[in-house]
């Protein structure tokens, strides 16, 4: 004698066994027992969760011969020929097989001829997404003016690719994903009555990899059970290649430190133990996922479906991550699982992956970033109503020239403190780095300022405002001024200077004649950096 599969002995035979799909299983049982059954349905969802079951169901309660009823027997003779599929009232087509304008036209012509024993011809059309825009072009006008002995069910898992034309004439009910307490309930009360020996453990874990999917889970319970007499958690893992709990945790811990070495030998250890890394990386996600729920509503408990313990451990990580970084953090590993999934190489693509979230840990906030602006703002006052500009930055400032005499670098100073305090109302930010130049010369046509050493990386930044500043400094000199920025050298004379004493030495010219050479850099010797 066969073998029969639990996902087709355990299939839903009645409304009340669609488990997860209350909403539409009343909708169905009000249509049938106040009589407004429509002529086409369109049942949508996910794989595994009851579309195909609750049609015949749907044509077992109309053609019942108690019936129509709610409430099928099961034992009259249509009943029976539907549950065997041998009914001649209720036609089951896939549409992935019959996707021609021919398989439509010839459904068309049968569409005429009246029932042979029940009330109604039911034509199922599984997967209907895939008929081709012809097919469903023929389907039209027979879908909005069918005979009154007709009904249309039509099945799918991409409800998006159906026409508009043809979701316009159908009663369209989207079934939802089956929740994990009552899979894992379901699941237990098939294993009983089946003599299965499982673990309640192993059952939590069958029902959350089934992810909604009923079938899904009686499969793996099918899988499980010829593998072992007595299944526990170790097993189903080993059998299935499942990530442990403990690997998820210990791997979250290494992305919230950013401990980048550790996480890649820990995915070198899950490749050679066997373990299916698209799984690992799912399971990242879901477990991150329900960090962030942990970390924004008050009571997960009642959101989430896990012992004290585990919300423990969620809470544990929430608290070691701030939300800016674990909103980055989930996107990346939603990113990352699309990669992994389609990827060639797996390991490798997890590998670059979590490499990019480590950068996220330790990334400053928006809240943290403006309370450093709000601090170098007063810095900046600080400097304006002292005169000291060391505070500015951490680089210590080197001796500028002393090429101007006493009051002439009074009146200079002057003018650039006022030049500073004016600019302080416009941009915090340009006046500290501002802070750190020394006014050189000031002619009737340009203002020429310097910056020092190090410093010298903050001139080409300070560039980018010349017209704000040189607008400021006609305002404040009446005069318009051309604003020159010069990088000073240790010596304090301009890098241009340098370069000219440079070129003008004579083994210099020779060199560069015999070569055919061209001067790029001039660098101190005292101190090694760039002037």
């Amino acid at each position: 004698m066969s073998y029969t599969v639990l996902a087709r002995k355990w299939r839903p035979q009645t409304f009340d066994d669609l488990i997860g799909q209350e909403t539409v299983v009343k909708t169905l049982k009000n249509a049938i027992a106040s009589e407004k059954v429509v002529h086409a349905y369109l049942f949508s969802g996910p794989r595994g969760i009851g579309k195909t079951s609750a049609a015949r169901i749907l044509a077992k309660a109309l053609n019942c011969s108690p019936g129509p009823t709610s409430e099928p027997c099961g034992n009259c003779a249509n009943c029976l020929a539907i549950v065997k599929g041998s009914s001649l009232d209720v036609l089951e087509i896939d549409g992935a097989s019959n996707t021609g304008v021919d398989d439509v036209r010839e459904l068309r012509e049968t569409v005429k001829y009246a029932p042979s024993s029940g009330r109604y011809k039911i034509y199922i059309i599984d997967e209907v997404h895939m008929l081709s825009t012809q097919a469903f072009n023929a389907l039209l006008k027979t879908l909005e003016e069918p005979p009154s002995h007709v009904i249309f069910i039509f099945a799918t898992t991409e409800p998006k690719k159906v026409p508009s034309t043809i979701l316009s004439r159908c009663q369209h009910h989207a079934f939802r994903k089956i929740p994990k307490a009552k899979i894992k309930e379901r699941l237990l009360k098939i294993s009983q009555a089946e003599n299965i020996n499982i673990r309640e453990a192993a059952v939590e874990m069958i029902a959350r990899t089934a992810d909604g999917s009923m079938r899904d889970a009686l499969t793996i319970l099918d899988q499980a059970s010829s593998f072992s007499d007595d299944i526990s958690e170790k097993e189903l893992q080993n059998l299935l290649g499942l990530p442990e709990a403990d690997i998820i945790l210990s791997m979250s811990d290494t992305i919230l430190s950013g401990d980048i070495s550790k996480t890649l030998s820990m995915i070198k250890e899950l490749t050679e133990r066997g373990y299916d890394l698209r799984h690992i990386i799912k399971e990242l996600v879901e477990h991150f996922r329900n960090i962030a729920i942990v970390k924004i509503i008050q009571k997960p408990d009642e959101f989430l479906e896990f012992t004290d313990e585990e919300i423990q451990n969620l809470q544990r990580h929430a608290s070691l991550v701030n939300l800016e970084e674990l909103t980055l953090l989930v996107t990346e590993l939603l990113r990352l699982e699309s990669e992994v999934k389609s990827a060639v190489n797996p390991r490798y693509s997890l590998e670059l992956g979590l490499l990019r979230t480590s950068f996220i840990k330790g990334m400053t906030s928006i809240p943290e970033l403006l309370k450093k602006l709000d601090s170098a703002e007063s810095r900046n006052h600080n400097i304006l109503s002292t005169g000291k500009t060391e505070e500015c930055t951490p680089f210590k400032k080197k001796p500028l020239p002393d090429s101007l005499s006493k009051s002439e670098t009074s009146d200079k100073n002057k003018v650039w403190s006022e030049i500073i305090e004016k600019l302080q109302s416009n941009d915090p930010l340009l006046v500290c780095k501002l802070a750190e130049a020394k006014i050189i010369d000031i002619t009737n046509k340009e203002l020429t300022i310097g910056f020092n050493g190090g410093m010298s990386v903050l001139s080409d930044s300070v560039k980018k405002n010349t017209s704000m500043i040189e607008t400021i400094i006609k305002d404040i000199t009446g005069n318009k001024l051309r604003l020159k920025i010069i990088s000073l050298s240790e010596g304090g004379k301009g890098i241009n200077e340098v370069k000219e004493k440079v070129f003008s030495n004579p083994l210099v010219r020779n060199a560069m004649e015999l070569f055919n050479g061209k001067l790029l850099e001039v660098k101190s010797l005292e101190d090694k950096e760039s002037v």
